[in-house]
């Protein structure tokens, strides 16, 4: 039995993307929820939040960037706003959107930063919730327990696991090998390295 570690990822693609999109967009329809406004939570949620917009035909997108993570699975103590909610919403109805509610506590921090900027009401939309999330979002396609990796970001999640690996002391070869047995594509290992 081998004692290495194995992160458990859950690789999407735009397609997949496309689809949870649209269980979300369905939930939002049928809740009777009309926002004036889609907030992306950078920088996660842009690309959920633009679908979005296109699907429940919402021409308004403005965003705000939290930082929290600073690897796979690693965080800081707490999130911050670096970058304020970058339009004005008052008495304005806002769907908030983000890739997905791990902790929860972004999309926490995030919807309290733009109820203080003055909404009417808001609601928050993943594609993804985990199981432990203490936030969970209004709107949500799937419940999930692995890493996901979403097609915006295979590079950023690759840096961060041959960096984890590098960590354990192992050499390139087995960094490599490591990162083809979780599910990335052994070309785009190679143009890393």
């Amino acid at each position: 039995m081998s004692n290495e570690s194995v992160v458990r990822l859950l690789h999407l693609s735009w397609e997949e993307v496309q689809r949870l999109a649209e269980k979300v967009a369905e939930k939002v329809r049928a809740s009777g929820f009309r926002p004036d406004v889609v907030v992306a939570i950078s920088r996660g949620g842009f690309d959920p939040a633009r679908i979005l917009c296109d699907q429940l035909a919402i021409q308004r997108l403005a965003s705000l960037q939290v930082e929290y993570y600073t690897g796979v699975d690693q965080r800081r103590g707490a999130p911050e706003i670096i970058f304020p909610l970058n339009s004005d919403v008052p008495e304005l109805k806002v769907l908030v959107v983000d890739d997905i509610s791990d902790s929860g506590h972004s999309l926490k921090a995030s919807k309290d930063h733009v109820l203080e900027r003055g909404a009417s009401e808001v609601r928050v939309a993943t594609l993804h919730v985990k199981p432990w999330s203490n936030f969970r979002p209004h709107y949500y396609a799937e419940e999930v327990e692995a890493w996901v990796v979403y097609p915006w970001e295979p590079w950023e999640t690759l840096r961060w696991m041959a960096e984890r690996f590098r960590g354990e002391g192992l050499d390139p070869t087995e960094v490599r090998r490591r990162l083809i047995k979780n599910g990335f594509d052994p070309d785009l290992v190679e143009r890393l390295f």
